[in-house]
């Protein structure tokens, strides 16, 4: 079943929400609703869950009330749930820009909710019918653990190393297997071999400085000058594409 939260502090918006969702999933697939009124409602109750399903797409206001923003909520949930979808909701436009710098997969204005939310939750529904796929089983020392491609960092594996080392949100985890090989099975435009000693994922990189690729979670990768220009282009390619393949609708 299919998992969808909405965080809105707005009784009446909560009901207009859940409504419009409803259109759309009734005729699409089986999927269950959550409603919560505040950030931390949702995370107290996440925090209770058994299997950690906490949901696989939320609908967030950005202007909850008082406690956790919802700017601040979509940065707790793309750091605890990278692989889940994130939507923004907003009255006002001058959001929009702090939503995508969150990686929110798309903001909507209220406004405009009759007009652009069907389409985007079926878009979202799909992708992340096809992330669950997405995923790669891999050891650590707590033992085995599905790790999803939105949650792996960069790859690396040291020179005559037999191990392929991934650095995740979830921490470090190994694999015996040659990087031309791994990254042949990941079969992902988010995937790219800076070096013959390290992959990284384009989606967390988060800024290039002189010749350094600097990644989430504080880690780094140096390049000489040919690779670093090379790389340079290949992020920008990426990014180029997904803005232009996620702004929004008129």
């Amino acid at each position: 079943m299919f998992k969808i939260v909405i965080v809105d502090d707005d009784r009446q918006m909560q009901a207009i929400i859940r409504d419009k969702i409803k259109e759309k999933t009734d005729a699409f697939r089986d999927a269950k609703i959550q409603i919560f009124s505040s950030a931390e409602a949702f995370l107290a109750e996440a925090k209770q869950e058994e299997h950690g399903e906490e949901g696989d797409l939320f609908f967030v206001d950005i202007e909850l009330g008082d406690g956790i923003t919802g700017l601040e909520f979509g940065r707790i949930l793309r750091k605890k749930y990278p692989n889940r979808g994130l939507v923004f909701l907003t009255s006002h436009k001058e959001f929009a820009m702090e939503s995508y710098e969150i990686e929110a997969d798309q903001y909507i204005l209220k406004e405009q909710m009759d007009k652009r939310l069907p389409g985007i939750l079926e878009k979202l529904m799909y992708r992340l019918g096809a992330e669950r796929n997405q995923y790669r089983m891999l050891r650590n020392e707590d033992g085995e653990q599905k790790i999803y491609f939105r949650e792996m960092i960069c790859i690396h594996k040291r020179k005559m190393g037999k191990y392929a080392e991934f650095e995740t949100f979830q921490g470090t985890f190994r694999e015996r297997i040659s990087l031309d090989r791994l990254l042949e099975e990941l079969d992902s435009k988010e995937f790219f071999l800076a070096d013959r000693s390290n992959i990284i994922n384009f989606r967390n990189v988060q800024s290039i400085r002189d010749n350094v690729i600097c990644l989430e979670e504080g880690h780094t990768l140096e390049l000489n000058q040919y690779r670093i220009e090379a790389a340079k282009k290949r992020i920008e390619a990426y990014w180029r594409e997904r803005i232009w393949n996620e702004q929004p609708t008129s």
